[in-house]
Parts: C-alpha cells; sequence; structure tokens
C-alpha cells in the first residue's frame, strides 16, 4: 500500500527550482509514495498570542495535512546560507507545544535546489535543528542537495538525468525509512 506524502517548498516564487523539482517529484510514479503539493502561501506569521485562542484557519488546515500524512518531503532553497523565513515560519505554526506538534515522530525527506555549486547545505542544516527540536525524524541519507539546478531544468520541468536517477534512489530510501519507522 502507497505511504501518503504531503510535499511543500520554502519557497513561494511561482517559478521557483524547488517547486519545479517538487512537482517533479510529485510526478513520478515512485514504489509505494503518493505525493501531494501543499502551499504555505496562506501561512500567517507566528504569534504565539493568536495560537493561545486556537490555530489560524490556513494553520488548522496545513496542521491536519500534516497529521494525515505518513511523511513529508520539504524541499528548501536558501536564502542567505539559512532557511527561508516562509518555511520556518510554517515549522514553527507545526511543531508548536501550544497546541498539537504535528511534527512529532513525522518522518521527513529533505531535499533542496540552487542555482549556486554550493547548494543548500547551509539551509538543510538548519531545517535539521528545527526538525530535533519539534522531534520529527529526518531521513539521514541520502542527503538531496541539487546544485547549479538552473542547468538541469528546460522549460519548466527536470531534464538531467543523473538527477531524475538520484531522486528515485532518495524516494526508495525515504520508502523504506518510514517503512522502518512503522515497524
Amino acid at each position: 500500500m502507497n505511504k501518503k506524502i504531503i510535499g511543500f517548498s520554502g519557497s513561494l516564487r511561482e517559478a521557483s527550482f524547488n517547486k519545479t523539482i517538487l512537482a517533479h517529484m510529485a510526478e513520478q510514479d515512485y514504489e509505494g509514495l503518493d505525493i501531494e503539493i501543499i502551499s504555505l502561501q496562506d501561512i500567517p506569521l507566528f504569534n504565539g498570542d493568536e495560537e493561545e485562542g486556537g490555530d489560524p484557519e490556513a494553520v488548522a488546515v496545513f496542521k491536519q495535512k500534516i497529521k494525515e500524512a505518513e511523511g513529508l518531503l520539504i524541499m528548501t532553497p536558501e536564502y542567505s546560507h539559512g532557511t527561508p523565513g516562509v518555511l520556518k515560519n510554517a515549522l514553527d505554526w507545526a511543531g508548536s507545544m501550544t497546541n498539537e506538534n504535528v511534527l512529532y515522530r513525522k518522518p521527513v525527506m529533505i531535499a533542496g535546489a540552487s542555482p549556486t555549486k554550493m547548494g543548500t547545505g547551509f539551509s538543510q542544516a538548519q531545517l535539521r535543528q528545527t526538525l530535533a527540536a519539534c522531534e520529527a525524524y529526518p531521513l539521514q541519507q541520502p542527503q538531496v542537495f541539487i546544485n547549479v539546478v538552473h542547468k538541469k531544468i528546460e522549460n519548466g520541468k527536470l531534464i538531467d538525468e543523473g538527477t531524475i536517477r538520484f531522486l528515485e534512489t532518495a524516494a526508495g530510501a525515504f520508502y523504506g525509512w518510514i517503512d522502518q519507522l512503522q515497524k
């Protein structure tokens, strides 16, 4: 039986490289995974005062999607050597201890794409710290860093065969990780 995965990108740009990679992964028929893409566009800035009265509607919907998923696929760009604010903000809501921490023991695959040669290493390291604080379970290997991504995408589609094969390998490892954690 396929595992339900919720995928989202830390970029709000329409033509985001990370959204392109995420869309590619959602379109694939990876064995054992069904990936549904959601947007972080409508999630308000985290505010503990608001949270005490209950989660705002967009946050409640986001958290419910995460609760229903067997795993998360998080695509992160890197802004100023760190995790994008929109992504950190969404995870602050999802992992909050005031209301339910829906990231608790949730399997997570992290991936990131960048036009730079360095990739998204700093962003992913920060993201791993945030997920550790929320007691989520990120896949440790393989780590998915897609550098010089602009050379691997054409007309809004991933075309680089090496990257396509690597993503398939990573998706297989993620399936195995979820399966292992569910035993």
